[in-house]
């Protein structure tokens, strides 16, 4: 039977060869050897007839197991140029948002085209995929629900003629936050602020632990001399006698401030004129669909952000609103302004 498989192989190259451009080894794991038949020097099998050598002029060698080739195939087009530009977890919707460029179709039409995931390096088209279109040129696609604190393997891929070619490989690591906090308050002597406060901090950090990944624990002190609130990097937070501000709006506010947000050179460093520059802060907010743009203080301290900034009771409509400032939070922070994320 090997025997057969080696005359018939080598039937097929000599009667094919001619006239042709590349040869393709299709894989039973989805996968393909391109070859380019001008740069071959010889084939020839090996190890009992079980390995398909290819010799090539340089000198390299590439060795297929046989019982790992699905099919060959010869032909003057070529496979699809793939690449996946960038990728965006929604902590929203728990899927990643990636966008993919297709720079060539290879010669004749693409018959599909998406994105493909793994627990596993290296996925193909037999893993998790989303797919849509038939077009070259850039698309976005979002993935299907990922589990926290799981290392998913993600990578573009297009069909033709000819077959399936993946792109290069991204990394998404959807993770939940940690962050807790010490309340410094006597609830005998206050317990209405008390109350109030533990309230207004469960909640903040319940969206922070849910949509972020920040890490550490919060003193959180009363001090009725405070006129709203305070936070400083890494410092505590304080709350002040009046209880307008005793809410969990506030409580993330001053969160934000606490773990660089309007404390820290690096997140100034990114507001330029007034306007946020970082791109991963940038994309997320145009993952909103709102056509919103990040703003922040143009002067030479800036210290507030918005859209979603919660520097005002009116910018909470809803849980969405909040949702929408841990992200942003999340990205300005930790993703475009490098600040530590665990204390």
């Amino acid at each position: 039977m090997r025997k057969l498989t080696v005359l018939l192989l080598f039937c097929m190259f000599i009667s094919v060869v001619s006239g042709q451009k590349n040869m393709y080894v299709f894989r039973n794991n989805a996968t393909i050897n391109t070859f380019s038949i001008q740069l071959i020097d010889s084939m020839k099998f090996s190890s009992n007839e079980s390995v398909l050598d290819v010799f090539k002029n340089d000198q390299s060698v590439t060795k297929i197991p046989l019982t790992s080739i699905d099919s060959m195939q010869f032909s003057d087009n070529s496979l699809p140029q793939v690449e996946l530009v960038k990728t965006v977890y929604n902590y929203t919707t728990s899927r990643t948002i990636c966008t993919v460029n297709i720079a060539s179709n290879g010669g004749c039409a693409l018959t599909e085209r998406g994105i493909c995931w793994s627990t596993r390096k290296s996925p193909t088209t037999l893993d998790r995929k989303s797919s849509g279109g038939v077009a070259t040129g850039q698309f976005t696609i979002q993935s299907g629900v990922l589990a926290v604190d799981s290392a998913y393997y993600i990578r573009a891929y297009a069909k033709n003629c000819i077959g399936t070619t993946y792109s290069n490989e991204m990394v998404v690591k959807p993770t939940t936050g940690n962050v807790t906090f010490t309340l410094d308050i006597d609830k005998t002597v206050y317990p209405n602020e008390y109350r109030l406060i533990k309230e207004a901090m469960d909640s903040a950090c319940y969206y922070y632990n849910r949509y972020t990944t920040f890490k550490g624990n919060i003193y959180v002190y009363y001090n009725a001399g405070i006129p709203t609130a305070q936070a400083s990097y890494h410092g505590s937070i304080g709350f002040g006698s009046s209880t307008s501000y005793m809410w969990v709006g506030t409580a993330m506010h001053e969160i934000a401030h606490f773990v660089g947000s309007g404390t820290t050179n690096e997140w100034r460093a990114n507001l330029v004129s007034g306007v946020w520059v970082g791109t991963k802060a940038k994309a997320v907010i145009a993952s909103f669909g709102t056509g919103e743009v990040l703003k922040g203080d143009s002067n030479s301290n800036p210290i507030h952000f918005w859209p979603y900034g919660i520097n005002y009771r009116s910018e909470v409509r809803s849980a969405t609103d909040l949702i929408r400032h841990a992200m942003l939070v999340q990205a300005m922070v930790v993703d475009d302004s490098k600040v530590p994320n665990t204390w």
